[in-house]
């Protein structure tokens, strides 16, 4: 299951969702939340879902969270630290939640947020970026999340870090384009804009842990040894959860309760008849 958009919208649940969670465990099925929201651990996230869909408290285990802050970590551990323990340095665009998960993973973090006691200037002028010490050192990755507070400073200083270390990995905890927010469903920017900001100024091209891609489809598949064919994915976005889906070789089920509507499938249906009568 995605989470936000199909279980809860923020701290409200969505109609019949407890009792489908619920009916499902107690029947045996294995279930699984899988989300692209880097703010939270594993931890945070279980707490979220006892709370908001009033499960009983030992009903989810915390490996049933598959957050994309989980899976960078560990997707970083099978490329760094195998290779060499000295290797664990990793530059953070992102919360507190993505650095916890990181620094549990073993890695030590530079960027992240900015401590609440100072003030930190949001902006970076040429001679500031030209005299600009680079505290943070050498990196072997970056990992970039949704980060609120992101500003032309950090793109700074991350973009003469890729260039610093151009054998640093690039994750990216996902490519979300918005969310919706708003009684009018307004579009909030996600966590692509970010990436397309550092990869347009870097040059270089991020690795998305995040649904769509394979890399975390496999990864979900070899970690939970589970059967793609035997698994379905239920989401609320045809871009990402239906998508990631269909290209892990999943079932899908789209839910009208988040960012897709109705009205969007309706106008869907007569291009994909368009492309089966081609066909």
């Amino acid at each position: 299951f995605d989470c936000d958009g199909v279980l809860y919208r923020g701290n409200d649940s969505l109609p019949s969702a407890s009792l489908a969670i619920q009916s499902l465990l107690n029947s045996g099925k294995q279930v699984y939340f899988v989300t692209n929201n880097a703010a939270s651990t594993r931890m945070e996230l279980k707490q979220k879902l006892e709370r908001v869909l009033q499960l009983p408290m030992d009903l989810l285990k915390e490996e049933m969270m598959i957050g994309s802050a989980h899976v960078a970590s560990r997707y970083l551990r099978s490329r760094l630290l195998k290779e060499s323990k000295n290797a664990r340095r990793v530059h953070v665009i992102g919360t507190s939640g993505l650095c916890e998960e990181l620094t549990s993973a073993g890695f030590d973090i530079s960027g992240g947020p900015d401590p609440n006691d100072t003030i930190t200037p949001c902006g970076m002028t040429r001679d500031e970026l030209a005299s600009y010490p680079f505290p943070e050192g050498e990196i072997d990755a970056m990992v970039i999340g949704l980060d609120n507070d992101f500003n032309y400073r950090k793109l700074c200083i991350a973009t003469v870090l890729l260039q610093r270390n151009p054998q640093a990995i690039l994750v990216a905890t996902n490519r979300d384009s918005y969310d919706l927010v708003g009684y009018d469903a307004r579009h909030l920017p996600g966590n692509g804009a970010l990436v397309s900001a550092v990869e347009a100024a870097s040059g270089r091209t991020a690795i998305n842990v995040g649904k769509p891609s394979s890399v975390l489809a496999n990864w979900i598949m070899e970690e939970y040894d589970l059967n793609a064919g035997e698994t379905m994915m239920v989401g609320d976005r045809l871009d990402t959860d239906v998508k990631f889906g269909n290209s892990g070789g999943m079932k899908s089920a789209l839910v009208l309760t988040g960012c897709t509507t109705l009205k969007e499938i309706e106008e869907l249906i007569p291009k994909v008849e368009n492309n089966d009568e081609g066909e």
